[in-house]
């Protein structure tokens, strides 16, 4: 009977070990089960993230797009207030010469009036008064339209200026433009 008894025993701790294995085996399947669900989770967080990448590369592309555009329009913007400031600086330039050519003439006329001068007051003392007064009113022309002249040359010179900087600003802009485009 002891025999007996060993070999139920022997028979129970077979089937414990085959409910252990069983359990163990199901704890195994479930934990397998959990790291796959992880998994995935994980990859559809993945999936998900690289999805929103992509959408906010989509919208820097747009934005990086509409950014180029509005420079492309600043861009002909300033080569059109380039272009007048252009026209007015020629415009300025042709005063500037006319005004330039009228002291020209006045000096010349001015001149002639002197030399006239020393010829009429070779003739008549009389009339040295008058070309006296005559070539002060000239002097005093001269010399406002001299100072016309200076004023004007002046302006040119800082609208010279300004066209300058402006000329290379856009000059910047084109480079920054052209040095953006893929």
């Amino acid at each position: 009977m002891i025999q007996g008894t060993s070999n139920d025993k022997l028979e129970l701790l077979k089937e414990d070990l085959q409910r252990a294995r069983a359990e163990q085996e199901t704890q195994r399947t479930i934990r397998k089960v959990e790291i796959d669900a992880e998994k995935q989770a994980r990859e559809d967080a993945a999936r998900g993230r690289h999805e929103d990448m992509i959408n906010q590369m989509r919208a820097m592309r747009e934005l990086l797009h509409g950014q180029r555009e509005s420079q492309a329009q600043r861009v002909e913007q300033m080569d059109q207030r380039h272009a007048e400031q252009v026209r007015q600086h020629e415009s300025t330039v042709r005063q500037m010469s006319d005004i330039q050519a009228a002291v020209t003439s006045l000096h010349d006329e001015q001149r002639a009036r002197s030399e006239q001068h020393a010829e009429e007051h070779a003739l008549a003392k009389a009339d040295v008064e008058a070309a006296k007064k005559m070539s002060e009113s000239v002097a005093e022309t001269r010399d406002e339209l001299l100072s016309i002249a200076d004023e004007l040359r002046d302006e040119s010179t800082r609208r010279h200026e300004e066209l300058r900087h402006i000329l290379l600003a856009n000059a910047s802009a084109r480079e920054s433009v052209s040095l953006s485009d893929p």
